[in-house]
């Protein structure tokens, strides 16, 4: 009897203590998609995110990074049906369908990460992250850059006439088109594909994020790049599932909010400092680096590349059912273009 009373008694006693006690809020887990390419701040931000905001949220957000879930032309879709909570897409990869994206590559535009952070506070920022929640069902947490693009190749591409017959790698619409213009051959290969073409001499060049082909190991096969500042600074974002993103509770989504701001702030900083070594690297590793002179840059920049370059971005926009004059002024508008 006396056994059964303690029993009892012990059981009253916890069930008060658990009353007494707040229930633990309940932890939520997503996964992330990324694509692996290495040595790029994109691939940085991509694993820093799952430490920062199990830390920032006091592990009430678990995040698993995953590079081999979803194909990296398949990322927005992957978080638009709910396969992933969060992942980072390679915006360029979809200029193609959505010449909205071809904005920043467009040469002038966006030259430098100050230019880029203009732009997404500018009116196209607004329409890109209304592309993202209309046909993409996601909200954009933050935006960062890849370092800039540069010019790799098996031979020198410093002058114009250089570019003639070249078969280049491209990443981005935009990019393809400039391309063709100087006379080279835009070729589409997936990121795996590259350096094994550049060996065997499928392709001579690539443009290309520099800290990735830096990563990558593009010094053991390539002698040469340069630095056309055409398009050069690109964006990826951080997007989240508006379903998912919606199920946090508010307090909490507020927190993971926070700290992606602050997330982007140190990856600014990051991103001045990455950039800023690469060309001595680069001469470290004995590539000859150029930085494209002034002269050259005028050429591409003439109306004989520049017109049907924009005419052919144009007729994207139009297909699309955009109005291309009003999205470029407000873009050169906001980096302080002419």
């Amino acid at each position: 009897m006396r056994s059964s009373i303690f029993s009892m008694t012990f059981a009253v006693a916890a069930g008060v203590a658990a009353l007494a006690t707040p229930a633990k809020a309940q932890d939520t887990e997503w996964t992330l998609a990324y694509l692996a390419v290495k040595g790029t701040i994109y691939e940085e931000v991509a694993l820093a995110i799952p430490d920062r905001m199990e830390k920032a949220t006091d592990g009430r957000l678990k995040i698993t990074a995953n590079s081999s879930l979803v194909a990296g032309n398949r990322l927005m879709e992957s978080v638009r049906d709910g396969l992933v909570q969060i992942s980072l897409p390679l915006s360029g990869y979809y200029s193609g369908s959505q010449p909205l994206f071809t904005v920043p590559s467009l040469p002038g535009i966006s030259e430098s990460l100050d230019d880029l952070i203009a732009l997404g506070n500018a009116e196209y920022g607004a329409q890109i992250r209304a592309v993202f929640n209309d046909d993409y069902n996601s909200t954009q947490l933050m935006q960062m850059a890849f370092c800039p693009q540069v010019l790799f190749s098996t031979k020198p591409i410093t002058t114009v006439e250089e570019w003639s017959g070249k078969k280049l790698r491209v990443n981005n619409r935009g990019t393809g088109l400039v391309a063709a213009e100087l006379g080279a051959s835009a070729v589409s290969l997936s990121a795996g594909e590259v350096l094994p073409a550049l060996e065997r001499g499928v392709i001579e060049g690539v443009i290309t994020d520099t800290c990735w082909a830096h990563g990558a190991g593009f010094g053991t096969v390539v002698s040469n790049a340069a630095d056309w500042p055409m398009g050069s600074v690109v964006p990826f974002p951080v997007l989240v599932n508006n379903d998912a993103w919606a199920a946090l509770p508010d307090e909490l989504r507020a927190t993971v909010a926070e700290e992606f701001k602050r997330i982007e702030a140190d990856f600014e900083a990051r991103w001045r400092e990455r950039t800023a070594e690469m060309p001595d690297l680069w001469r470290a590793d004995g590539i000859t680096y150029t930085e494209v002179s002034d002269a050259e840059m005028a050429r591409v920049y003439s109306d004989d590349v520049q017109a049907p370059v924009l005419a052919a971005w144009r007729a994207d926009m139009e297909r699309a059912g955009l109005d291309a004059d009003a999205v470029l002024t407000a873009a050169k508008a906001a980096v302080g273009a002419e």
